[in-house]
């Protein structure tokens, strides 16, 4: 058993309160990634759903690629940055995380959001607190199994996606043919 910290580093996302808001349409403009950013990214969903939370500001800030891991620390949700999301601001309410050759992507994801004793050690550094919000500290000091070969590692990691996606497009489907229903018995 090792700390996560050995094998993955951690960046903290910009501060928004500390950003200085522009009015001059020269400088840049920035979608805000949020928690609707990481469920599309997490189902891997080809739509953005951009609320219209932006920022413009001549700040340097952090910016998100494609295939940065990232780990929001209100939900305690981890997903990988799909394309519709490139250049998305990262805020302080984010962390990203970047693996070392030991660690692959999606299996990170799914030890995150769903190991059951990294859940319980983030459970149990919350006792206590008022606001649950997770902390850089808490995630840098989580307690990993053993980690599996690196193929299989990838294996399970594709499978967990693979599978929310799947989760995903049945309850679209399920919305849709209820849709569909309703809209006949209205006809009738």
């Amino acid at each position: 058993m090792e700390k996560l910290s050995k094998f993955v580093e951690f960046v903290s996302g910009s501060p928004q309160s500390r950003l200085f808001v522009s009015m001059n349409e020269s400088d840049p403009s920035y979608c805000i990634y949020g928690q609707s950013e990481l469920k599309a990214d997490l189902v891997q969903s080809e739509t953005s759903y951009n609320e219209g939370r932006q920022i413009r500001t001549p700040d340097k800030v952090m910016i998100l690629s494609e295939g940065d891991i990232i780990f929001n620390l209100v939900s305690g949700e981890a997903s990988v940055v799909g394309k519709k999301h490139v250049g998305y601001l990262q805020t302080q309410n984010f962390i990203k995380l970047i693996p070392n050759q030991d660690l692959d992507t999606h299996y990170l994801v799914f030890l995150l959001n769903q190991d059951h004793n990294i859940k319980r050690q983030l459970v149990s550094s919350l006792q206590g607190t008022m606001v649950i919000k997770y902390t850089l500290a808490q995630l840098k000091a989580l307690i990993i199994n053993k980690l599996p070969p690196i193929d299989e590692q990838r294996l399970i990691g594709r499978m967990y996606f693979n599978q929310i996606r799947l989760n995903w497009f049945r309850k679209q489907s399920a919305d849709l043919k209820l849709k569909i229903a309703m809209n006949q018995l209205r006809k009738d």
